[in-house]
């Protein structure tokens, strides 16, 4: 791992993720409670899951970017790429890396995927199952934080 301070920008780029994925987190969790009839029929719901889910893994794939490069000088090859390659840097565990590479995968079928093309029981599945990405965002903090770059002053 390098030794350098992790730079500002790349830093605030890290945290403003952070965010987006727990405030995604909060409305994923609250959508939760609908039993999958429900979710079935609600087409403003799905809409509002899936796009929560591809912001989210978005922002994953950005801190994954923004990890890799400061650490390896170049960026991942690809989004699936950037979970592996933080578990190869010892950022991420085996298990968190896989779980994150799926969803990576999981965000490019959603985006570009539309109307009866999506299997809404699929999104259903990944909507009960949450843990990944709150698994993700504590081992990231906690690598931030073995570095020392929660320590510096950000402005």
């Amino acid at each position: 791992m390098t030794d350098e301070t992790f730079p500002t920008d790349g830093l605030n780029r890290i945290l403003n993720a952070v965010e987006t994925i727990e405030t995604s987190l909060g409305v994923l969790a609250r959508k939760q409670t609908l039993s999958r009839e429900a979710y079935h029929a609600d087409s403003d719901t799905q809409d509002i899951v899936e796009r929560r889910f591809v912001k989210m893994t978005e922002a994953a794939i950005d801190i994954g970017e923004e990890l890799v490069k400061h650490e390896r000088g170049t960026p991942p090859a690809s989004n699936p790429q950037s979970m592996r390659a933080l578990e190869e840097l010892g950022i991420l565990s085996a298990s968190t890396a896989e779980e994150m590479a799926q969803g990576a995968r999981f965000r490019n079928v959603l985006a570009h995927t539309y109307g009866n093309i999506i299997e809404h029981d699929v999104v259903y599945n990944a909507l009960q199952d949450l843990d990944r990405y709150r698994q993700f965002v504590i081992e990231v903090r906690d690598y931030l934080e073995s570095i020392g770059a929660l320590d510096e002053d950000i402005s």
